[in-house]
């Protein structure tokens, strides 16, 4: 397998990671997935492993909160040691009596090696609208 292949693939490991942690409220192995100044812009901009916990504690932080996040159609452009990835995301929140789609936006993620994995330097979420 190429180098820029393991790459793609890594990067790829590292959002999937990222929805299954979050939405198994696995907040310590989450925040480990992101840089330790790493920015997370949904509306407000949180920055830094405290304020990235205080956002994920306070938005998903019991099981009613939580729900299943799903990344698709994922475009990885990899320079050197850093990469971009641009992805469409989809939440559904666990309704009664089935889940319901909530959300719909697409993720730019900044990532960066760090060692043998990608971690995300910085991650904008923005909302689908019709403009």
């Amino acid at each position: 397998m190429s180098d820029a292949v393991a790459d793609e693939l890594a990067i790829r490991d590292t959002l999937v990671r990222y929805c299954h942690l979050l939405d198994d409220g696995k907040l310590d192995e989450l925040l480990a997935l992101f840089t330790p100044d790493a920015v997370f812009a949904f509306g407000a901009e949180h920055q830094g492993t405290a304020a990235l916990a205080a956002f994920f504690e306070k938005s998903q932080g019991t099981a009613e909160q939580r729900g299943r996040h799903v990344t698709v159609n994922t475009l990885v452009e990899i320079d050197g040691d850093g990469a971009v990835a641009v992805s469409d995301f989809l939440y559904f929140g666990l309704g009664s009596p089935a889940p319901e789609p909530r959300l719909i936006g697409r993720y730019t993620d900044t990532l960066s090696r760090d060692g043998n994995r990608w971690r995300i330097a910085r991650r904008d979420a923005v909302l689908a609208s019709r403009s």
